[in-house]
This record gives C-alpha cells, sequence and structure tokens, in this order.
C-alpha cells in the first residue's frame, strides 16, 4: 500500500509517498503508527495526539475522507493509498 504526505508531514518524512506492506486485517491508525516510526519524535508529535490522529489533520483512504466512510479503524489491503493532508484554514 501507499502512504502519501504533505505538508509538514512530508517535510519531516522527506519523501511525499511511501510504499508499505502491511498484513492482512491492519487499520488505517496502525499504517500510520507505522509511519510515525519512520520519522522520530517530532513526526509521533505532530500526527498523534494520546494515541489518535491528531484533528488538524484529515486522514484520506483512496481520495475519501476517511471520517464520512467508517473512521481509523477501516482495514487497508496492499492496494489502497493512505493521504495525511493538513487542515487549510486562513480567510
Amino acid at each position: 500500500m501507499r502512504f502519501k504526505s504533505f505538508g509538514p508531514i512530508r517535510r519531516l518524512l522527506d519523501k511525499q509517498l511511501i510504499e508499505v506492506e502491511v498484513p492482512e486485517g491492519t487499520t488505517v491508525l496502525e499504517v500510520v503508527q507505522k509511519i510515525t516510526d519512520l520519522g522520530g519524535s517530532a513526526l509521533k508529535d505532530l500526527i498523534l495526539k494520546n494515541g489518535k490522529i491528531d484533528g488538524n489533520l484529515i486522514v484520506m483512504l483512496n481520495k475519501k475522507d476517511v471520517s464520512t466512510i467508517g473512521g481509523v479503524d477501516l482495514t487497508v489491503s496492499n492496494g489502497d493509498e493512505i493521504a495525511l493532508l493538513p487542515h487549510v484554514q486562513g480567510g
């Protein structure tokens, strides 16, 4: 499966796209936790708050916001793509 990052997450990973092998039954949250292990404590602090994905991030599974299709407990397959996007704020 693929993990795609943007903004500060991309800068900390130093890559936009990472290929990740996952066993059957792996959830979106578990993939994100695995990715944070690659980026060290700065990335973990940016993405995870108390073991959950920070509310300032949008989590996409195959270009659909996971909050509209079942949440971070959805299971993923090796052909899937997860993307983490920062909320765009301003005015």
